[in-house]
Parts: C-alpha cells; structure tokens; sequence
C-alpha cells in the first residue's frame, strides 16, 4: 500500500514539473511595461497632413511599453509624475511650461525628437549646450553607417555639450554635425521621420533609447510569404502552382483569401461554390499554410472589381465608407462564417489595399487580434499609410497586433525581384527586422524561386503565423490559437444550417464515380454468402 502511495506521488509530482516546464516563461518573467507619455504640440508637421506622431507612436509599440498619447494643451501639472519613460516630439516652436519641464527632468528617461531642445536644457542648466539653429542641405546621415539624406530634409542641429555621448551625425562636404545624442536623462535626435529611407536610422535609434527590460530584442530575422487575391473567381490551377512552387521549400506560408467574388455583371460566387479552388486551399492549409481572410469581396460600389477593388474604403471620392461601422462588421462576420464553413481557419486579416478608417479599425479588433499589412494612419486619405520594420501592437488598431508588409509584390513592371531584395537587405540592418512580401496567387510561379532563395541566402527564416497567440470572434465562431495548434468553436445551428462541406460532397462524387461499383459488388457476394450459409444450415437441420 505504502509502495502504491509513493508511486502515485511520483506521478503526481511529475506530472506538476512537466506542466511548469511547458508554461510560456515570460507569463512569469517578464516585466511590467513602462508607463510611457508621448507629449507633443503638434500632430504633424506645418503644412504636411501626414499624421506624423500617430506614426510615431505605432512604431513605439513594437517596444515594452505602455503609452499614452498626450497633446500639450492636455497637460496639467502632475499629469506625468507616474512617468517612467516621456518622449517629446517637438515638431512646433512653442514655449513649454516650466512644471512640464520640472516633470520631464525628474522622469527616469526622456526622448526628445527635434524642436524646443533648449528649453530643456535651460532647465538642466546644460552651460555648454548651443542650438545651432535648423539646416537643411545635408548628405549623409551617419549612424553604424552611411544612409543618403533628402538634402531639402531639416534637422535641428543642437550641440549638446562635454558631458553628452553622440551616437549618429549628419554630414555635407564640409562640416559633421551631431544628429542624435545622450545627456543626463535625456535621449535626443533632432530628426523625426519615418519614411522608409529612413528606417534604419529611426529603428536603431529606438532600440538605444528605450530600456530592454524583458531582454527580449532578437537579432534574429523573420520573414512571411503571402499569396494575393486568391478569391472564387481565380483559377485553381494557378493558385496550385503558386502553392507547389512554395511546398518545395518546406517552408510556412500565409494566403490572403477572398471568401467571395464577384462578377461583372454583379453575381456573388461563394467560396464554397468552387470545389476544385477549396481541395487546393484545404490541402495547403493542411501542409501548413496560414489564412488570412484579405476582405469579404475585396470590391464595393465605387470600385466594383473583385480582387483590383476597394472594400472598406470610398476610392472615388477618398474617404471612408457611409455607415461605416455596420458595414464593416457585416462583411467581417459573413466573411469568417464562409471560411470556417469551406473547412479553412482565417487567424488573421488584411484589409484589401490595406484602406480602413480608424472606425473601421476599431471593429475590426472586435473580431480579430492579428493585422497583416500597412497601416493607414489617418482617415483624410488613404495614401497617408505607414510601412513598419518589425512586429509592432498597435494603438491606432486598438491593440491588434501588426504583422508588417514591407518589402512590395512582384508584377514584372514597376516592382521587381531586385527592388524587393533590396527592401529585404535594408530591413536586416534592423534589430528584430520581420521582412514580408506577396505574389499574385495568379501569376506564374517563375519569379518565387529566386525572392525565397535570395532571402534565405540574406539570413530570413520564414515565419508560421499560427505560432502567435491567435483570436478570431464572431457572434457564432470563436478561433484560439497557439503554437500551432487551433481549435474552431461554431454555432451548432449555424453549422447545421451549412449542409454537408462542398469538400466532402466532391470526394463523394469522385468516390461514387469509381469506388462505389466495388463497394456494392463486395456487399453483394457477402449477401449471397450469407443466404448460402443459411441454406446450408436449414439442411443440415433436416
């Protein structure tokens, strides 16, 4: 009885190890996140509507920290003594009070972008600092290296003093000038702009001015393959190409699926409708492949062409959609109900030429937590869209997290494997740079050889999406997600409502073409043997 016990405490002690050792850790050690304030006092620039701190703030959120934007006209003395981390953009020659000052200068860290420096350093009693002034005519930005620079780019030249360190400058044929430095608390660069071009600079020094508390900055680099526009209307054949191509890498993929087309002359033909498209999708699906529900039509009214189409934006008249919100979650809801119903687990979403307004954004986190794609930062236009390095949790998405679409497609015109490549190799130089592309499902798989291949050969791994912690929830569907593994949760009237799955109903079909002959001829010969049995028996009775 004693040996049994002992046994049974074994297991049981062995079992409460093996379940501690396959707990995520960080749910245990990581960090809380800085309480973070991003003052500015301005949105954007004088005369420039690109919603340049909006896009500041969502590359903050690749970071450990928890932000809250903050115009200078909200602040009100003690709004910031909570303040682990403040960063200022300074994009207005405005005076800053002196308690906003005092509040800043007792904060564990500051980073300042670009204007109203000396006031700070007024404050500090920095006697060394000089403003030189704000210049434009520069070549070269020097951090880690050499990037060109728009010589009608302005950067505010501050020299900060003896006791600062400098970690990049701005250069013409004549003179080197600091651009980015560090003293006391305070973490400066007198260039805040985001602007692909200028990436590496803006990354990099992110990365040296924010704490690393978690230690949880790779200098590994992902990277994602997405298949476009694989809607009803597209030929199976081809989108089956395009998934050989890739299957013989071995590596994950994700597809960006339209779960309904739409034709000229204004037919709706479902997914489920186009058995032969579904078989080539469920069986890249079952090969690892990831969905990713691209729109509901990918076409509204203005812009009817499924798949060239806006959806959830008004190309014609560059603005969001009437009645936005219904609208919205009503293609959201029958979108994830088409996909689950061809057997195929959307885990994240993409917004057809990435066009959404903030409105549309909001309900879109109502029903997913995963963004593929740019982002459009403001709902005055839908060029005013912003091109990420790395994964990031957005404020502008509501908390969704944002899988980064950087390095363009390939069409054989204006954008080509080269230009691509070439995307790829200026996103390695960036710390936890995740590098991703697409490729028509359409288009012959030719080209795709030499994208893998030449990412690889850069260092990339390719990245599954089903890893992330995935939520996808609909009134009747709930999709959970983690490490791979995926559970679908539907509605059991919905699901009833469904009939049988068009997969199963043509394997039926081919079945019953050639298998169901021999089904019947084999149940034949076993009634017959069984009337013979029973012949024999009545005989043998007689």
């Amino acid at each position: 009885m004693i040996e049994v016990r002992k046994k049974a405490i074994m297991f049981f002690l062995l079992a409460i190890f093996t379940f501690g050792i396959c707990l995520p850790t960080s749910s245990y050690s990581s960090a809380p996140k800085l309480k973070t304030y991003i003052v500015y006092d301005s949105p954007n620039r004088f005369a420039d509507s690109f919603p340049l701190v909006n896009a500041l703030i969502e590359h903050l959120g690749h970071f450990d920290l928890a932000c809250q934007p903050m115009a200078l006209q909200e602040w009100k003395p003690g709004a910031l003594q909570d303040a682990e981390l403040i960063v200022y953009a300074g994009l207005s020659d405005v005076t800053l009070p002196q308690g906003l000052l005092q509040e800043m200068a007792h904060a564990r860290r500051v980073i300042w972008f670009e204007k109203n420096i000396e006031q700070m350093a007024a404050y500090l009693h920095w006697q060394d600092f000089k403003l030189e002034g704000v210049f434009n005519g520069w070549s070269f930005i020097n951090y880690k290296r050499d990037v060109f620079i728009d010589d009608w780019i302005n950067v505010v030249i501050a020299q900060p003093g003896q006791n600062a360190q400098v970690f990049a400058t701005v250069k013409d044929i004549v003179a080197s000038k600091p651009l980015a430095w560090q003293r006391d608390n305070v973490y400066y660069c007198g260039l805040l702009e985001v602007h692909p071009k200028y990436m590496i600079t803006l990354s990099g020094l992110l990365h040296q001015f924010i704490p690393n508390q978690n230690h949880n900055h790779s200098h590994s680099h992902k990277a994602l393959l997405r298949i476009e526009d694989v809607s009803p209307l597209v030929n199976s054949e081809a989108v089956g190409a395009v998934i050989a191509t890739i299957t013989k890498y071995n590596i994950p993929f994700s597809i960006g699926v339209i779960p309904v087309g739409v034709t000229k002359d204004d037919r709706y033909i479902f997914l489920h409708e186009r058995p032969n498209l579904l078989k080539v999708l469920k069986e890249a699906q079952d090969n690892g492949a990831s969905i990713i529900m691209h729109g509901y039509t990918h076409q509204n009214k203005y812009s009817p062409k499924t798949g060239e189409g806006y959806e959830f934006w008004n190309a014609r008249d560059d603005k969001p959609m009437e009645n936005d919100d219904a609208f919205t979650s009503e293609r959201i809801e029958a979108g994830i109900e088409e996909l689950v119903r061809c057997g195929l687990t959307p885990v994240a979403f993409e917004p057809p030429h990435y066009a959404m307004s903030e409105a549309g954004y909001k309900v879109l986190s109502r029903y997913f937590n995963i963004f593929s794609g740019q982002i459009q930062i403001s709902d005055k236009s839908d060029r005013l869209s912003l091109s990420l390095p790395y994964v990031t949790t957005s404020t502008y998405l509501n908390g969704m997290m944002v899988i980064p679409e950087n390095m363009g497609y390939y069409d054989g015109k204006t954008f080509l494997v080269d230009h691509m490549l070439q995307s790829s190799e200026q996103i390695l130089e960036i710390q936890d740079g995740f590098a991703c592309f697409f490729y028509h499902g359409y288009l012959p798989p030719d080209k795709l050889p030499s994208i893998i291949e030449g990412l690889q050969k850069q260092g990339y791994e390719f990245y599954d999406l089903r890893q992330l912690p995935i939520l996808v929830h609909s009134p009747k569907i709930k999709i959970i997600g983690r490490d791979g593994q995926l559970r679908v949760e539907v509605d059991a009237k919905l699901q009833s409502s469904w009939g049988s799955n068009p997969v199963d109903d043509n394997m039926f079909k081919k079945i019953g073409s050639v298998h169901i002959t021999l089904l019947l001829l084999i149940l034949g010969i076993f009634v017959v043997i069984i009337i013979r049995l029973r012949a024999n028996a009545n005989k043998h009775y007689e």
